[in-house]
């Protein structure tokens, strides 16, 4: 049985920056953090060995089918995860419906399939997520995503998205590994 490594995630306006910045400058005010529109964001933040599922390569190939029944696809956006799949080996770790936010990508997904391979340990996380990416006949956006990297799991609303109309494999921009509040 694992033991999970997590942190909670909440984007406080007196952070450790604040912290500091009272020690270090008594006689100046702290500024205030900017308030973001719409709700905090929150989850879990954890290091998850991410790799990409495409339409070539989807099972059967060609097509957007899913081992929950729903088709293959999504923007990204809070309200239209991009589809992600889980392993299964020992039970679902991820329930169908599960939403995950990818800082890398900045976008959010939702397990609605399964993955055989998504099963096996890397060493370097303690769990893998096969992200959707869509059309993606040379593989590059599956090469550019694989990797261990930070997740936000159980994410709320809240977080920077970068909404991709024509999924990852049209559109693979990277943005690093801290989760961002919108």
């Amino acid at each position: 049985m694992r033991t999970p490594t997590r942190r909670t995630v909440t984007t406080a306006a007196a952070g450790l920056t604040g912290l500091c910045a009272a020690v270090l400058v008594p006689t100046v005010a702290a500024p205030q953090a900017a308030a973001h529109p719409g709700p905090e964001p929150h989850g879990w933040v954890d290091t998850a060995w991410l790799t990409g599922y495409s339409l070539e390569d989807n099972s059967p190939a060609g097509t957007r089918a899913t081992s929950s029944g729903r088709k293959a696809g999504g923007t990204g956006t809070f309200d239209d995860p991009i589809t992600l799949a889980v392993g299964y080996a020992g039970g679902d770790e991820f329930p169908v419906g599960t939403v995950f936010y990818v800082p890398l990508v900045r976008a959010y997904f939702v397990v609605e399939d399964r993955c055989g391979a998504c099963s096996d340990t890397t060493g370097a996380a303690e769990y893998t997520i096969d992200l959707w990416v869509g059309s993606d006949p040379d593989s590059s956006c599956m090469y550019e995503i694989t990797g261990a990297h930070t997740v936000v799991q159980n994410a709320g609303p809240g977080w920077a998205v970068v909404p991709r109309w024509d999924e990852l494999g049209g559109d693979c921009r990277l943005f690093g590994e801290n989760p961002t509040p919108a």
